[in-house]
């Protein structure tokens, strides 16, 4: 599987907002997305420091994009990338669109000092295993009563 060389990755935009969150409800299948928390949040997001939010783009449509935060840390020797949201359209699943967005964050976070790159899934344990990632811990979560 090779990445459609039409796919563009790129730092997300406010412009983004519609269709980032169209593809947002393929992702959250534990949570119900709030618009209106999105909506505020997402401009923040897209900006914050630290934090890695890319798009793919195929002919200036928005079909996939990669959320991830840069975590300092003791126990990895030095920061690691935690990618903690991946999704593609469904219909350009399979296209190699997911594994340019992950080449993409690997390539930065490289480059930005990060020893490590993570991401918490059982769902796409076998895309991450594909692209060369271990199996390591299992996550715990508590939510907020």
């Amino acid at each position: 599987m090779t990445s459609d060389p039409s796919t563009v990755i790129r730092p997300s935009e406010c412009r983004d907002s519609a269709p980032v969150w169209r593809l947002l409800q393929d992702f959250a299948t534990s949570y119900t997305p709030n618009q209106a928390l999105f909506e505020s949040d997402f401009p923040a997001l897209i900006s914050r420091t630290g934090t890695a939010f890319v798009v793919a783009e195929q002919s200036e449509v928005v079909v996939g994009y990669l959320l991830a935060h840069a975590l300092p840390t003791l126990f990895a020797g030095g920061p690691i990338l935690e990618i903690v949201e991946l999704v593609v359209d469904p219909e350009k699943r399979g296209e190699g669109v997911g594994r340019a967005l992950v080449e993409h964050a690997l390539t930065e976070a490289w480059s930005n000092g990060c020893v490590e790159v993570v991401a918490p899934t059982r769902r796409a344990a076998a895309f991450y295993e594909h692209l060369g990632f271990e199996p390591t811990a299992t996550y715990f979560k508590r939510k907020r009563p």
